[in-house]
Order: structure tokens, then C-alpha cells, then sequence
């Protein structure tokens, strides 16, 4: 389920656990800065490799320092942004400059397949010319997506910063869930990590009742994955949040104190 903001670019997802995701979604504008940012960097190091080949032409002659100059104009405008966007979470430097990323339409993180579909495809956005093509596709779909986004199934949103990751002394007090009070397989994915932490970064924005009922809705298909009885003297205030504080401190890749 997904609902967008037509005056403030900004769209929904409901994801499998029932939480409801904002993303500000990246105009044509922020899009721009970020393809001029990444265009001077490939003209950097398209320059960087021109003068290091050519210093071979003494050695080796003029055909094969030419031949890796131009593999190399070939590998830096082809899979300049897909090596990026798909080994950099969705960024490449000028994405990160301008605060923005790349993430699939379902609200979770690109594959390196998404970010080399999505690149590849550039070529149909950019004609005729000056992204033309790309220019058109965003202006008639709802999320500002041209053909590339389209076909990987991803957009491309502003980066939000997290509060409850500043938050670094309540997060690392925290008790890590032991594996022996688990009875299934002592693991949570990811995407279920990142929709708890958006829950709890966001939780002072919404009513209380209402973060209690969404931590309640996502506190238990995390327990029954994990086998976890939950229990409602665990903590003073609402126990499923506090359990959903203890997931995330005990398997985020982030903590110092993850689980093995």
C-alpha cells in the first residue's frame, strides 16, 4: 500500500509488518546537483588516467596505453555509478554530497544487480538529449522515477538522519538478547531492522498510543521468529518497545555489542 504527497514529494509504504515508512522522495533538481557532482569526478579521473597511460607510451608504443585509456573512459562511464550505487548503499559521491540515495520502491536497500539495471538504463533516459527521456518519465510518475528507477524497481529519496542512532549511551546500556532465551533461529534480517529503527527514531513525532500499537503490531512476529516469549515486566515502560530496543542493540550491525 503507498501514497504520495504530490506538494511535498513524499511517499508512503506499508511494509509486511504493518509500519508505515516517509520518504522524501529527490526532485529532478537535487538529481541534477548530484549527475554534475559525479560528471566532474569522472572527468577527474578520466583526466588521472589519461596522463598515467600516456606515460607508458614511451615503453610500450601509442596502441596499447590508447587501448587502456579508452577501456577506461568505457569502465568510468558505465560502471562508475552502478560500482558505486551497488557496493556504497545507494550512493555514489555526488549522491552522498547532495544528501541523497537510492533504495528499492518497496522502501528497503538496492541489490548490486538493482544498481547496475538501473544504470545501464541510463542510456535509454538520456536521449534524445540532455536526459530527455528521463526527464519526461519522472514528471508523469508518482515518484519521480525515470526508466532506469522503472525497470529495477527503485527511487531515489533523501537521506533522513536517524535520532536514535545519536542517541549512542542509551543504545549501548542496553542488555543484548542471549541466543538461550531464543528457541528458533536467532536472526533478524536487515529490512526488519531497518523498519524498527525507524519506528524508534520516529517515535517522538507520533502519539504514544499510537508507537505503542505499531511496536506491538511489529514487536510480535519478531518474537515468534525468534522464539522469544515476550513478557511485560522486561521493563517500566511498554515492553515492546523495549524489546524492540533490545533486538536492535542485540543484531544491528552497528552496535559494538551484536550478537555472534
Amino acid at each position: 500500500m503507498t501514497a504520495i504527497s504530490t506538494l511535498d514529494t513524499r511517499t508512503e509504504i506499508e511494509t509486511p509488518e504493518n509500519v508505515t515508512l516517509t520518504f522524501q522522495l529527490a526532485g529532478p533538481g537535487s538529481r541534477m546537483g548530484a549527475y554534475l557532482i559525479d560528471l566532474v569526478a569522472r572527468c577527474v579521473l578520466a583526466w588521472l588516467l589519461s596522463y598515467a597511460f600516456s606515460l607508458l607510451i614511451p615503453v610500450l608504443g601509442v596502441g596499447a596505453p590508447i587501448g587502456l585509456i579508452l577501456v577506461g573512459f568505457f569502465l568510468l562511464e558505465w560502471w562508475y555509478g552502478a560500482l558505486f550505487e551497488g557496493l556504497w548503499q545507494g550512493q555514489t559521491p555526488g549522491k552522498k554530497f547532495c544528501g541523497l540515495r537510492v533504495i528499492k520502491d518497496a522502501g528497503y536497500p538496492i541489490s548490486f544487480y538493482d544498481a547496475v539495471l538501473r544504470n545501464f538504463l541510463r542510456a535509454a533516459d538520456i536521449l534524445p538529449i540532455g536526459y530527455g527521456v528521463g526527464l519526461i518519465c519522472m514528471s508523469t510518475t508518482s515518484r519521480l522515477q525515470r526508466i532506469g528507477d522503472l525497470v529495477a524497481g527503485t527511487m531515489v529519496v533523501r537521506i533522513q538522519q536517524h535520532r536514535f542512532e545519536r542517541d549512542a549511551s542509551d543504545f549501548a546500556q542496553l542488555d543484548p538478547i542471549p541466543a538461550t532465551e531464543c528457541a528458533r533461529r536467532y536472526a533478524v534480517s536487515e529490512r526488519t531492522l531497518d523498519v524498527i529503527e525507524q519506528l524508534l527514531w520516529r517515535r517522538d513525532t507520533l502519539p504514544r498510543r499510537r508507537v505503542e500499537e505499531l511496536a506491538g503490531i511489529l514487536a510480535e512476529p519478531v518474537a515468534r521468529q525468534l522464539g522469544y516469549e515476550l513478557d511485560d515486566s522486561d521493563a517500566g515502560q511498554n515492553a515492546n518497545i523495549y524489546f524492540l530496543r533490545r533486538v536492535l542493540r542485540t543484531f544491528s550491525s552497528t552496535s559494538e555489542g551484536q550478537a555472534s
